[in-house]
């Protein structure tokens, strides 16, 4: 049954100026369509109008004549370019959600009547018996889309979904699927922050939880896997997160040049010596037992931490040349030794062994040492000549501090 209430005047919210002839030409022919004239006499004058200054009351004029015939299709493509290149056009609006029902894109006729809402009391009530059926159709196209992606596709069609359902759960939970599988972290959590504001599900908390930890707040972090772990006391899976969040937060009070070392790609000695020197309170307030001079630190910005680390034992300078080269970028190698010395002087000492991780000590032992105390997660992760990355750093640091913690 067409529904002659969506089909106002074509000239109805068209913002453009228009021939007084051109309007009196359109508006006659949709009062001639209204009162039951052959809907073809409509579409022969939009033809004769439609290569001028009115040419969208005309396709809009031809839409409706062929919305009342049954033939939405021929003309919905121009219809909803028309729209698009004219926001408030109430008239295009109507028509375009009509169209779009009868041919059955529930998700883009509640988008048109959401535009039409404001001036017309038909497409508002439609728009609020749509909703339910239309949310539950843009959701699973979204979800098809997502499957293969993000996309433009995509994008589009969580675009629409919130321009007329924004505070949906299921619109919020759509656009954390597109940032989360596009890499915008700070969108995901924004959503995630507004999808558990009330509460959520623990697999919805501990992923905000550690977006949080990475792009927000890490003390916010920190107290959601806190609560998660005391309802949840034998999950190893969150147990875990806790620790990296007791560590994150730990980093996030360090001064912000420490903090920013996490993201570098790729760490120079003079770099790792810093991060040793923040992250570890043991080497910061440590006592040196002796007083080495390396002669080329004196105009580095860090001289103070890499001086502490050399004088603790932690990272060595080249006995020849006194040197202790802080531009040279830092191995794998040197990071895994370093902690591992860290771990020497303090209270996870009992994994070493008794091994003294001196000069001596061979590739092969560091490895193998680093992997027994949980530095690495196996033994074949040691890459010990491998580039040394600010993350790859903080994670060995974080699992350090776990077994400096554990005694």
């Amino acid at each position: 049954m067409r529904q002659n209430a969506f089909l106002v005047a074509p000239t109805s919210g068209y913002g453009e100026g228009l021939a007084v002839a051109d309007a009196q030409a359109v508006e006659a022919a949709y009062r001639s369509l209204m009162q039951g004239a052959d809907p073809e006499s409509a579409v022969a004058v939009a033809a004769s109008l439609e290569k001028g200054a009115a040419t969208a009351p005309a396709i809009v004029l031809e839409a409706q004549a062929r919305y009342l015939q049954g033939r939405c299709g021929e003309s919905l493509d121009r219809l909803a370019e028309v729209s698009s290149l004219n926001p408030g056009y109430l008239a295009a609006d109507l028509v375009l959600g009509r169209c779009r029902e009868d041919l059955g894109d529930l998700p883009g006729a509640a988008d048109a009547y959401e535009r039409a809402s404001g001036g017309s009391p038909a497409a508002a009530a439609r728009l609020v018996d749509l909703a339910p059926r239309a949310r539950d159709a843009a959701v699973a196209r979204i979800s098809a889309l997502l499957d293969s992606g993000p996309s433009d596709e995509a994008r589009a069609a969580i675009a629409s979904l919130e321009r007329w359902a924004p505070r949906d759960r299921r619109t919020l939970t759509a656009i954390r699927e597109l940032a989360e599988r596009a890499g915008d972290r700070r969108l995901e959590l924004e959503t995630a922050r507004t999808l558990t504001d009330d509460g959520g599900s623990p697999e919805l908390l501990a992923r905000r939880a550690e977006l949080e930890l990475e792009v927000g707040e890490a003390g916010a972090g920190l107290r959601i896997l806190e609560d998660l772990v005391a309802r949840n006391p034998d999950d190893p899976v969150l147990t875990e997160g806790l620790e990296r969040a007791r560590f994150a937060w730990r980093m996030s009070m360090l001064p912000l040049p420490a903090q920013g070392l996490a993201s570098n790609a790729e760490l120079n000695r003079g770099e790792l010596a810093t991060l040793l020197y923040w992250v570890f309170p043991s080497v910061r307030y440590g006592r040196p037992s002796e007083a080495i001079i390396a002669n080329d630190i004196f105009d580095h910005d860090h001289r103070l931490e890499i001086v502490r680390i050399v004088n603790l034992g932690i990272m060595e300078i080249d006995p020849n040349l006194h040197a202790f080269k802080p531009r040279d970028g830092a191995r794998r190698l040197d990071a895994l030794r370093g902690m591992l010395r860290v771990l020497a002087q303090g209270e996870g000492e009992r994994c070493l062994g008794g091994t003294t991780v001196d000069s001596k000590i061979s590739i092969e032992a560091t490895c193998s040492l680093a992997a027994r105390c949980g530095l690495l997660d196996e033994e074949g992760d040691c890459l010990p000549q491998a580039v040394l990355s600010g993350s790859s750093a903080m994670k060995m640091a974080r699992n350090t501090a776990g077994k400096l913690e554990d005694g």
